[in-house]
């Protein structure tokens, strides 16, 4: 399985997020995370926290259901899966 390579900003926004934030997957190259409130967000290559679009959340979804092979994975202590 492919690993997708963060940023420096990508990598610091992550290393910064609340303990209660967790990462649910990748959508088209960035990596998402979900707030505690169920909002699903992306992390832009500049570190940027923005709100994921319904696509977004169903490619997510998908691909939780039907996973890609080789399809990237993200390399972070923030392992966790959509609930």
């Amino acid at each position: 399985m492919e690993t997708l390579t963060l940023t420096d900003e990508q990598a610091l926004s992550i290393a910064e997020l609340p303990e209660d934030y967790r990462a649910v997957g990748v959508d088209r190259n960035a990596p998402c995370v979900r707030k505690p409130t169920g909002q699903i967000l992306h992390i832009q290559l500049d570190g940027k926290l923005t709100p994921a679009t319904t696509e977004a959340k169903d490619r997510l979804a998908a691909s939780r259901e039907h996973p890609l092979p080789g399809a990237p994975e993200i390399a972070t202590p923030y392992t966790s899966v959509l609930d």
